[in-house]
């Protein structure tokens, strides 16, 4: 699957075990498919947090699949706080408030859990009350990963436009992080039609329709049943000769060679490093053509509160996303391993199912 998006950003302490008998392996196929309802204790200096929504992360579906258990279902949460400790420092916090997670790597398999006890309340951020729970649970994952993504793009881009009349940026994965991408290039490298034409690049035919409509400059199919060489032209024909700044959220062998292949002198690609494969990259070809490969930082809470405030201030308009009840997790997975579900799903621990396409 091109698409193989992962959610790596991932940064807050959660501290309780659910029960074991219902999450322990939350794909089974004996799955309880609702969340858990125990309420776990209140850690002290910290709160518990009532989940509201939680994004359906690509990596889980792609581990489900392989017949692998994840390590904790569920990095993008938001919801409302349920309670908290006497002894809480932050008195900035009140019952209610809406807020997201970022989950570290280290928290406790938490599965779908409706209650959620956080003991580091520095990863915890309070959300304005016009930003949607649905939205807000998007933004510690793929927003973040997308942000620093083009964040570290940026300078690259400005160089190049001291010396070209127009930046060609290729994005490899047309999903939920390809998506974002495209809002925020729109947002923080100006007109996307004039100095920086961003063109998107997957196999499924969907989200690339899907990438169009959200406003990239054009589409390029990687349609993997192709011969190599005639994806490759293409890809120059439809860039119009090359590409100055590729971010690759694949980052496999396949991608990689493709992208070099197409990458003009003086470029730069940013890779998310998602495969987990090998790839053999010539340096001395690289230093030829001054040539660089990078990997896309991890998002910062700072980037995270800027989210938040581009949201709130109208500035970042979130991509299409549908939300779905908790019960539908097996079959929301298996639409995404099949690539059925274009741009981002997210799970709501309640009733009714809703699309919204910005």
């Amino acid at each position: 699957m091109l698409d193989n998006e992962m959610h790596q950003n991932a940064d807050v302490q959660l501290m309780n075990k659910p029960n074991s008998s219902m999450l322990a392996n939350p794909f089974s196929s004996d799955m309880c498919s609702s969340a858990s309802l125990s309420v776990p204790d209140t850690p002290k200096d910290g709160l518990v947090v009532k989940v509201g929504y939680i994004g359906a992360c690509y990596s889980e579906g792609q581990m489900r699949r392989k017949r692998i258990k994840p390590r904790f279902p569920g990095v993008e949460i938001a919801g409302t706080i349920h309670d908290m400790s006497n002894s809480l420092s932050n008195g900035n916090y009140t019952f209610g408030d809406k807020v997201i997670l970022v989950p570290d790597e280290d928290m406790a398999d938490s599965g779908y859990a409706e209650y959620l006890a956080v003991k580091d309340t520095r990863q915890v951020m309070q959300i304005p009350e016009e930003v949607p729970l649905e939205v807000a649970a998007m933004l510690p994952g793929g927003a973040l990963s997308a942000y620093a993504a083009v964040l570290a793009a940026k300078p690259h881009v400005e160089k190049l436009q001291q010396v070209k009349s127009c930046v060609n940026v290729l994005v490899v994965g047309g999903g939920g992080l390809g998506l974002w991408t495209i809002r925020l290039a729109q947002l923080l490298l100006g007109n996307l039609c004039n100095s920086v034409r961003l063109f998107v690049a997957d196999n499924s035919i969907d989200k690339l329709l899907t990438a169009q409509d959200h406003g990239c400059f054009d589409i390029v199919h990687w349609n993997e049943e192709d011969h190599e060489q005639y994806i490759v032209e293409r890809t120059l024909d439809s860039c119009r000769g090359g590409v100055d700044v590729i971010i690759d959220y694949v980052s496999n062998h396949r991608t990689m060679q493709r992208s070099l292949k197409v990458l003009n002198r003086e470029g730069l690609i940013l890779v998310g490093g998602n495969s987990m494969t090998e790839v053999s990259i010539s340096l001395n070809a690289l230093a030829a053509k001054q040539q660089s490969i990078v990997g896309i930082p991890k998002g910062n809470m700072n980037q995270l509160r800027d989210l938040v405030n581009f949201v709130a201030e109208g500035q970042l308009t979130p991509p299409c996303h549908a939300v779905f009840p908790i019960e539908d997790v097996n079959q929301v997975f298996d639409d995404l391993c099949e690539c059925r579900v274009t741009g981002q799903a997210i799970f709501k621990l309640g009733n009714s199912s809703t699309v919204t396409d910005n």
